[in-house]
């Protein structure tokens, strides 16, 4: 496995590594606008356009209010107009953060907006099945395939957090059974747009449950993940989702019977191995457990494991910034292996706990 550790100047471009010009797509939600920001400062990217409905003759601090209207800003493009932006040669990179569903019925109703793009990042799950050539953007699990990738489906934020609680261990071949998965969501996980379920009054002071079981639209995605990790087919994955008040933040738990007596011991040992070289995932000391603040506008994932029951059940737990790692953060150590920049470039490792 090669380490994505930086040990030279990030602002260096390395041999042969591309620079792109980006037109993303739905930059005024809560993903669009948290890439955007990263983007900005990154070394090989070049903001070109912020693509919304309605966008002729705004600017962009209307769309993204905490940009400094002193520094260079992008042009503001009305998704009609995409198309010829991409055709006049401004963007070369299309960055989707969309609804799901969305991406996929405008590249059906104009193909010419795929066909005009050099790469494709799309946040939304509209792709990561693997059709239509989309590559599953976990670096961490399939680095190899991403690497000079023309279309990268990010993954959602819970399979993420998933994936990477559990990479060790399914690749090991120790899961015997179905997956049991739970997780608090901060509420920018459900979007930007108006809804009374995540409205001030309605989550403030509480935590819910909702689409528990096996409805949730996650549920086929961490299954074909887990199987892929494995090997084999993909396991039953019962899913308990809970919206929490926090903005940002996903804490997930996930539990499965081993398929061999593993020790606490061991399996900590084993996961330590394996993420030694990744520099966005840190395995906590023993005793510690995963919280969000500590990873908080950050790129990381803290992880942590265990066995119970004699060593007949791991508990794997996870936390991450679904902003982040979930979405904006993930898509740019995308684009860092799609233009062959090292992946930690424009990325934080560290957490801001507030």
């Amino acid at each position: 496995m090669t380490a994505p550790f930086v040990t030279t100047d990030p602002l260096a471009a390395p041999q042969g590594a591309a620079r792109a010009r980006l037109a993303v797509l739905g930059a005024s939600g809560y993903a669009g606008a948290e890439f955007a920001r990263l983007a900005l400062a990154h070394p090989a990217l070049e903001l070109a356009a912020l693509v919304v409905r309605g966008g002729e003759g705004r600017a962009a601090q209307d769309i993204l209010p905490g940009l400094d209207p002193r520094a260079e800003l992008p042009r503001v493009v009305d998704a009609a107009d995409l198309a010829a932006f991409l055709a006049s040669g401004h963007a070369d990179t299309i960055v989707a953060c969309l609804p799901h569903g969305v991406w996929r019925a405008l590249v059906a109703e104009s193909p010419a907006l795929a066909a005009g793009a050099a790469r494709i990042v799309d946040l939304s799950s509209d792709h990561r099945d693997g059709s239509a050539g989309y590559q599953y953007g976990l670096p961490e699990a399939f680095r190899s395939d991403l690497a000079g990738a023309a279309r990268v489906a990010n993954p959602g934020c819970y399979p993420t957090a998933l994936a990477l609680a559990l990479l060790p261990a399914a690749s090991a071949g120790w899961l015997a059974g179905p997956v049991v998965v739970t997780a608090l969501s901060g509420v920018s996980g459900a979007g930007r747009g108006a809804a009374l379920r995540t409205s001030f009054v309605e989550i403030a002071a509480g935590a819910s449950f909702y689409r528990v079981g096996t409805g949730h639209p996650h549920v086929a995605e961490m299954a074909r993940t887990l199987g892929r990790l494995a090997h084999r087919a993909a396991p039953d994955v019962a899913f308990a989702p809970q919206l929490v008040p926090m903005a940002r933040g996903i804490l997930l738990t996930a539990q499965a019977p081993l398929a061999h007596a593993i020790t606490p011991e061991e399996a900590h040992a084993a996961y330590a191995a394996r993420y030694a070289d990744e520099a966005f995932v840190r395995v906590l000391a023993p005793g510690a457990w995963p919280e969000t603040r500590a990873v908080a506008n950050s790129n990381r994932v803290d992880v942590q494991v265990t066995t119970l029951f004699g060593g007949t059940t791991l508990l794997a737990t996870a936390a991450l910034d679904n902003l982040g790692k979930g979405a904006a953060s993930q898509a740019i150590q995308n684009l860092n292996l799609m233009l062959g920049w090292p992946e930690t470039t424009g990325l934080a490792r560290h957490g801001r706990p507030w």
